[in-house]
């Protein structure tokens, strides 16, 4: 196989020695975190990536509460099915009855209605804000108030096995045990401001959530407390029960606060002058006249730089206090929770949203509501009954889905127009034909009269080829038909596409010396990256200043340039050119990059590299002119052709004690002069001139 080896050497030296790549096909799969940026209308996401039919969600009622309340405190629900808010700021009490009509059902004379509980002979109690007042209203709505506690908060009430009435309070974080007649008695104590949860255990006593240091607590009914767990967010929220009869705790931290904007201060009309008003900088000069006052858009405040902590967290603590985590959000906040036997439901804040957690853990978003919060959860029946704040709304989620659901996905961006391939799903639990999968393509960022119109629907999860236009960009969108509860759920959505071919990118192209003279090798170094992640050759090209053609740098071997590799990542390249062959002189250098190898006939590039860089080649070294001036004292003349002459040494034997300082002060030219005197120097002295490419001349002193 000697026939090889002239064919190889020719090969490396052009750069870059590799196997042809053909252009590949790229595939983007949609990932839990994309996903949730979608639009679901009826359809269900899961942290994990998969979609399915959500419950049928329910507007109760007219689109006006009763009373017009802004927020829903509390939450409460008797055997007859109706379900009761207690609201603010007005004091009012609200009945939804099983048919969904709502009618203002009592009114108190405190400003909130913070607690509610069904006690075991059927009447509504209710607990205010502030004054810590507690009401007993009857099934047809008369009421009075009994029992005043002394605290100024009621935050929770609840009915313990026994039927024996248990409230939280604060400012003084206790829990009181209400008799019959409404007197109340400090059962426990705790080491938190305020007792805002309340649960009864299946011993007779109770699980407590404080607001402060985030407390649970384990109380049993004696009144004996223990803290079980403590989290790092200070609010306790809501407790639930789950399936197993571990405790469902919903922490809550306040609202990040919104950081000092910088601000700009105008005075007009007398002229315009610009000055800071941060409280921080110091007073501003006096000045008159009418001003304007207001902060620069688009600079961050002080809470957009600073690391986002956690809004929310759902934790499941065991009898034995330890704990799990379900959910948690920088951006949300769990307010209640409730358990049942296959799942739990809670929902967050700002804005109201409702979730669940299957059996495997998998938390799926069934719905995003208009209002701020979602600040109640009941069970009535075979539905999910719940409450919103800001405004205050109720809902119910049935059991039942809905006959379709519909997600429509952010747009995806190949970076470039593509041809596009197919697109790939998951099924699983139904079959395909259960879910259906459409497409559009445009050339801007946001879908507009310019992109195409839906495709027609895919069905076949392994073989639907996307038959609309190329384009940079791609939405799909997947509509699930049929019901029930064994509806498929729909994961792993895939694009495959390929780009069009974008020319490689080459920067910091230059040579390894300090100057552009060199006698032999040159080293070029530079960085090289392909944005569709395509091998890359780099050829370096050399051509005399009045010569029209370029010449490969063939001669000698070529260092590895390596590919374009992935996306995004710059390579470095090195090339050391044996320049020995090549005639004397200036020579202007080139780099041209090319993903020829990668991509089809005539869809490949090539880029030629600017600016050229500037390389003199110079093998010969310095002529020189030796003139004795007087005894021991020399004039030397060190000419050169090519190159700037750098130095004159004095050596000793070979050794260099010195060099010797131009006449003129600086070597920077190609002709210098020096003069130097070495009367009573050792006859072992020398002279030797070097020029800027490193060549050497030997001037003797004597013959």
């Amino acid at each position: 196989m000697r026939w090889l080896a002239p064919i190889l050497a020719g090969l490396i030296g052009l750069g870059w020695l590799s196997t042809v790549w053909p252009a590949r096909t790229a595939v983007w799969t949609e990932t839990p975190e994309n996903l949730k940026r979608g639009e679901a209308d009826g359809v269900a996401l899961t942290q994990n990536g998969s979609m399915f039919q959500a419950p049928r969600l329910i507007r109760v009622g007219d689109a006006r509460t009763p009373g017009e309340p802004n927020h829903v405190w509390a939450t409460a629900a008797d055997d007859a099915g109706n379900v009761f808010l207690g609201t603010g700021p007005e004091g009012h009490i609200v009945k939804v009855a099983p048919s969904g009509m709502q009618s203002l059902f009592f009114s108190v004379d405190e400003p909130l209605v913070t607690a509610l509980a069904i006690d075991r002979d059927g009447d509504l109690l209710a607990g205010t804000a502030p004054g810590g007042k507690i009401y007993r209203i009857r099934p047809g709505g008369q009421g009075s108030l009994w029992s005043e506690t002394g605290e100024r908060y009621i935050w929770s009430l609840a009915v313990g096995t026994d039927g024996t009435v248990y409230a939280g309070t604060g400012e003084h974080g206790r829990v009181l045990r209400i008799g019959s007649s409404g007197d109340a008695d400090l059962f426990f104590d705790s080491d938190e401001p305020h007792i805002v949860s309340l649960l009864p255990s299946s011993d007779g006593g109770l699980f407590a959530g404080g607001a402060g240091r985030g407390l649970v607590y384990r109380i049993d009914r004696e009144g004996n407390g223990l803290a079980l767990f403590e989290d790092e967010l200070p609010e306790v929220a809501s407790l639930a029960i789950d399936r197993d009869g571990s405790v469902l705790a919903a922490f809550v931290a306040p609202p990040q606060p919104e950081g000092k904007r910088p601000a700009v201060r105008l005075r007009l009309p007398d002229g315009v002058q610009v000055g800071r008003t941060d409280e921080n900088v110091g007073s501003l000069e006096e000045s008159t006249g009418p001003m304007l006052r207001g902060y620069i858009e688009g600079l961050a405040s002080e809470a957009d730089k600073a690391e986002r902590r956690l809004r929310g967290r759902l934790v499941r603590i065991d009898p034995s206090g330890r704990s799990e985590e379900l959910w948690s959000s920088t951006e949300e906040a769990p307010f209640c929770v409730i358990g049942f036997r296959d799942y739990v439901v809670f929902g967050t804040g700002e804005p109201a949203r409702l979730y669940r957690v299957d059996g495997d853990d998998d938390v799926a978003l069934l719905a995003t509501l208009r209002e701020a919060q979602v600040t109640g959860l009941l069970r009535t029946g075979r539905s999910v009954f719940f409450a919103t704040s800001n405004p205050a709304a109720a809902y119910r989620l049935d059991g039942s889905t809905a006959e379709t659901g519909v997600f429509v996905s952010q747009p995806f961006d190949a970076g470039a127009p593509a041809r596009w391939g197919s697109i790939r799903w998951q099924i699983d639990g139904a079959s395909s034909g259960d879910v259906e999968i459409y497409t559009r393509t445009g050339n801007s960022r946001d879908p507009d009269g310019t992109w195409s119109g839906w495709g027609p629907a895919l069905t076949d999860p392994e073989r639907s080829r996307i038959v609309n236009p190329d384009g940079r960009y791609l939405q799909w969108r997947a509509r699930f038909v049929g019901s029930g509860a064994d509806a498929g759920r729909l994961s792993e959505v895939s694009i495959h596409y390929e780009p069009y071919n974008r020319a490689p990118r080459v920067k910091d192209f230059r040579h390894g010396g300090e100057g552009p003279w060199f006698s032999t090798d040159v080293t070029f170094l530079w960085s090289s990256f392909d944005p569709d992640g395509d091998p890359l050759e780099i050829s370096v090209q050399y051509r005399t200043p009045d010569a029209a053609e370029w010449t490969s740098a063939t001669a000698g071997a070529g260092g590895k340039i390596g590919p374009g590799g992935k996306p995004n990542g710059w390579s470095e390249g090195l090339f050391r050119w044996d320049a020995s062959a090549i005639a004397e002189g200036a020579y202007r250098i080139r780099a041209v990059a090319s993903d020829l190898a990668a991509n089809d006939p005539g869809e490949g590039k090539s880029v030629i590299v600017e600016p050229t860089l500037h390389v003199v080649i110079d093998r010969t070294p310095p002529r020189y002119d030796l003139r004795p001036t007087g005894e021991g004292s020399f004039e030397i003349t060190l000419t050169d052709d090519h190159s700037e002459v750098r130095r004159l040494e004095v050596l000793d034997a070979g050794r260099v004690l010195y060099s010797v300082r131009s006449i003129d002060g600086v070597c920077d030219s190609r002709r210098e002069s020096f003069t130097i005197d070495l009367a009573g120097a050792a006859d072992s002295r020398s002279l030797r001139g070097v020029d800027a490419a490193g060549n050497q001349v030997d001037i003797p002193l004597s013959d």
